[in-house]
């Protein structure tokens, strides 16, 4: 029984996934290395993780291959009418944000100061987004990356 029990403190198991991955040290590699040779238990839990591991990396997430997933991202259809949603988006989110700042500022209860602070607040907002955008325009025409893809 203390031989079983020292077998199984012997085992490597908790290093086999780093052996597949190719994460341990020389001597760890060795030292699961050797004690597959010797134990069959460990060798084919060794080989069941590679196979694993292959299985997944031969695996694909959809039948439409990448250059097909590309071209269909980038046809003129779906760049327009996802131009066309944030465009909505962000003319309703202004809206919405126009129409309770209208309310906020004309609302005879709310302090002159407690005003002043939320435009200074907005006010601020708008110039950082003006100020980004104006940034990306500006980079976009001399971005080297810009036809990189991903």
């Amino acid at each position: 029984m203390v031989n079983e029990l020292k077998r199984v403190d012997e085992h490597v198991g908790e290093l086999l996934s780093g052996l597949v991955d190719g994460e341990l040290t020389q001597q760890e590699r060795q030292r699961v290395t050797l004690h597959c040779e010797q134990c069959e238990d460990c060798r084919n839990a060794l080989s069941e993780l590679r196979a694993l591991r292959e299985r997944i990396g031969n695996a694909r997430l959809s039948e439409t291959g990448e250059d097909k997933w590309r071209e269909t991202m980038n046809e003129p259809v779906v760049n327009n009418t996802r131009s066309l949603g944030w465009l909505l988006f962000i003319t309703g989110i202004v809206i919405a944000a126009g129409v309770g700042l209208g309310a906020f500022v004309v609302d005879p209860d709310v302090p002159v100061g407690m005003k002043l602070l939320l435009a200074a607040v907005y006010g601020g907002l708008a110039l950082l987004l003006f100020s980004v955008l104006r940034q990306r325009l500006i980079e976009r025409k001399t971005d080297k990356y810009k036809d990189v893809e991903i």
